[in-house]
């Protein structure tokens, strides 16, 4: 698909928009592994970093990049972080993958050398859920930070002029 506004989920979200049942914003959640804390990815380490997805929207995900810091000083961006990512999402612990994905293969970056991931079919993440997503560093570089980006727009459930009030069931049918 790697266009925005052409998948089923975009499309019945903008639908929804276009009836007043929900609104729409643009949002970016992200995690980050940064030297000198709990989440510092060193040399063959494998961490963990948490996302909370705010109670006030579900959210749907369109890019997923990754922007790496060498530990050089000043940090410069490494072009292919040699990273396994995995992400799960809370509830039932339901993954988004089979295994750890390399993320040459499914992260973009804005550095100059490399372009955002344009996911092949946006996600769909229900308010106030978790996501963990882990790392391994499958490399001898200590990185001094590491950031995920996931890119998207929340979906705020309103009431429209008719008093119909959005829900997840009624937009997207799901639970």
């Amino acid at each position: 698909m790697n266009g925005f506004g052409v998948s089923p989920l975009e499309i019945m979200a903008s639908d929804a928009m276009l009836q007043g049942i929900v609104y729409l914003d643009e949002f970016t959640y992200s995690a980050a592994w940064i030297t000198g804390t709990g989440t510092a990815l060193g040399a063959g380490a494998t961490v963990d970093a948490q996302i909370q997805i705010n109670g006030d929207s579900d959210f749907v995900v369109q890019e997923l990049n990754l922007t790496a810091f060498d530990n050089a000083a000043p940090p410069v961006i490494v072009a292919s972080p040699n990273l396994l990512l995995t992400i799960t999402r809370a509830g039932a612990g339901r993954e988004i993958m089979n295994q750890a994905q390399h993320a040459m293969n499914l992260c973009g970056s804005y550095a100059a050398t490399r372009f955002p991931a344009k996911k092949p079919m946006p996600g769909l993440i229900n308010k106030s859920n978790n996501l963990t997503l882990r790392l391994q560093n499958l490399s001898t570089t200590v990185f001094s930070r590491v950031d995920v980006a996931l890119i998207g727009f929340k979906v705020f459930y309103v009431q429209n002029a008719l008093g119909i009030i959005g829900d997840r069931q009624m937009v997207f049918h799901a639970l």
